[in-house]
């Protein structure tokens, strides 16, 4: 024998009560009615019983139907079918109560047992149907909401969990944080071992940042090998910096991809809810300029969002944008410095220096600009336009002073990003050329940077530079990058000694010799020693007597325009 289904019977009414009690049981299907005469008394037996169906009067005494309908829809209540009894045949009221949540819409006068019976069956289908409707609905969100790989959320459940932190945050007066987290260098990996590799190594930080956000942390990957964490309920800055040093120590353990062992670092850029910050957006944007100055910064480290931040940030863009611009219309000028032969004091050579005629912000030396530049790529052009506009004023003063100007070295600098240019070696030809320049007049300076990233490409593009006749300085040296195999390697015949060695000289014992050591050391390797930021007279002496053959400093001139340099130091 069949379990009997459940129905229970909701209305006031007890003469309907015991009509439809009647047509139930004179039904073919088997089933148990349970009554009761009120809202309240209903809600309370459809939450401590399980019902098959529920019959519901539209009027009741104490609640509308379709109020009664709203909380039997309120969650605790699923799993029941719903069908509405009324004595009033309106269209307009079954529309209504269907929207609400009822499965069928009943007349009192028309209930008969098949009727009956069968509405309910129905009901019961409908609401089956319903519910896997429902089902599939949600599977569908929280696949949308949840990133395949790692099983986090994705950006589209963290911008609205975002949101509706944000709002929680703002009407209780609360506060909370945004971590914003990529992995350095993550490109690295997928060139070099592979997608695959790549895809392990995310899992297994997805992984690590779970076991160290707390119970109410929201983590998700927004795409790609970035991250965030929002933390709520933050009752201090604090919390969000310890968080981040954790995450830090945590993924750069090393893990095991395949074959090798690798070191991840991350960056974290850090932003707070504050009443400067007007939504979610700007928590974001906020934590992303504080992402990209931890990079800027070195990283494998965190920073906070500050307004500082936010106008370092502006001002970049700023100068991206007015950095395009300028070569269009012609704001770069070259400034020289006059080299010294420290042996008679007269000039024996000059360095080209870079100067940016800003139209709002004035003159700008390189350092204001050129990490820029380099970081766009525009260093190529305006690198270009330096050694045109260079040699062509060399050609120029040599024309109008030979005698003066037959045996003089035009310096100037290259950066990294020029030297992986392919074609650099025959522009160098081509601009001599158009000149009518000796390449021996002309000397690139690089850093010691430079020499430790891609030797192999590097030495071979110095190299064919070199055999052209040019001259190859080393600037900055004893910065800390080079070693004596890259001395060996690259084709490098002047020695520029960084400031910082001449400027302790009178102050600093220790300094003073290893300047001597340094000095002894170029030339021995037969090297030309350029000694820079000469100040005053004891340094450039200490220079001159410790072998130094050119001295280049504020103590004989500062870096001048063409016609000022031409007239100090060029005219006979």
């Amino acid at each position: 024998m069949s379990t009997p289904l459940r129905f229970l019977l909701i209305d006031d009414d007890e003469v309907d009560r015991h009509a439809i009690h009647r047509a139930l049981k004179q039904s073919l299907v088997a089933c148990e009615v349970v009554a009761a005469a009120t809202a309240a008394e209903g809600l309370k037996l459809a939450g401590e019983q399980h019902f098959d169906a529920i019959l519901l009067d539209y009027r009741l005494p104490d609640q509308d139907g379709i109020d009664v309908l709203h909380s039997l829809r309120g969650g605790r209540f699923e799993g029941v079918a719903v069908v509405m009894l009324s004595h009033q045949e309106d269209e307009t009221l079954a529309e209504r109560c269907l929207e609400a949540g009822a499965q069928d819409f009943l007349l009192k006068d028309e209930v008969n047992g098949r009727r009956l019976s069968r509405a309910v069956r129905q009901a019961r289908q409908r609401y089956q149907i319903e519910e896997a409707l429902r089902n599939s609905r949600e599977q569908l969100r929280q696949l949308s909401e949840r990133d395949p790989l790692t099983g986090l959320s994705n950006r589209r459940g963290f911008e609205m969990a975002l949101a509706k932190a944000v709002a929680r945050a703002r009407r209780g007066d609360e506060n909370l944080a945004l971590l914003l987290l990529d992995l350095d260098d993550f490109k690295s990996i997928n060139d070099t071992l592979g997608h695959d590799a790549g895809d392990l190594l995310l899992v297994e930080m997805a992984q690590r940042l779970s076991g160290i956000v707390r119970e109410s942390d929201y983590l998700c990957r927004l795409g790609g090998d970035e991250f965030v964490v929002l933390m709520t309920d933050l009752q201090h800055p604090d919390q969000a910096t310890h968080l981040a040093e954790r995450i830090v120590a945590a993924l750069q353990v090393p893990v095991q991809l395949g074959a090798t062992e690798q070191i991840i670092t991350t960056s974290i850029g850090i932003a707070i809810l504050e009443h400067g910050t007007n939504s979610e957006l700007d928590l974001l944007k906020s934590a992303d300029v504080a992402l990209y100055h931890a990079k800027r910064a070195g990283r494998n480290q965190s920073q906070f969002y500050s307004a500082a931040l936010q106008d370092a940030v502006e001002y970049r863009a700023r100068m991206k944008h007015d950095l395009v611009k300028a070569l269009e219309r012609n704001e770069f000028r070259l400034f020289y410095q006059a080299q010294i032969q420290s042996v008679d004091h007269r000039i024996g050579g000059m360095e080209a220096l870079l100067r940016w005629q800003h139209p709002t912000l004035g003159l700008l030396t390189p350092d204001a600009f050129l990490p820029i530049a380099e970081e766009t790529g525009l260093i190529v052009e305006i690198g270009h336009w330096v050694l045109q506009e260079g040699c062509r004023q060399l050609q120029a003063w040599k024309q109008r002073q030979p005698e003066t100007t037959h045996q003089l070295v035009l310096s100037m600098n290259l950066s990294a990003v020029q030297i992986r240019q392919s074609g650099l070696s025959r522009a160098i030809q081509n601009i001599l050329s158009e000149h009518a320049l000796d390449s021996a007049s002309l000397e690139l300076e690089i850093t010691e940077s430079v020499l430790i990233s891609d030797t192999h490409s590097t030495v071979a593009m110095l190299s064919a530079i070199v055999a052209q006749g040019v001259g190859l300085s080393l600037d900055d040296f004893g910065t800390g990058y080079s070693s004596l195999d890259h001395l060996k390697l690259f084709p490098i015949s002047v020695l520029k000694i960084d400031k910082g060695f001449v400027s302790a000289i009178g102050h600093e014992e220790k300094s003073e010799r290893l300047l001597v050591a340094i000095i002894a050391f170029a030339k021995a390797l037969g090297m030309k020693i350029i000694a820079e930021g000469v100040e005053t007279e004891q340094q450039a002496d200490f220079c001159r007597r410790h072998g130094c053959h050119l001295l280049q400093g504020y103590y004989f001139s500062r870096p001048q325009p063409a016609d000022e340099f031409e007239a100090l130091f060029l005219t006979a």
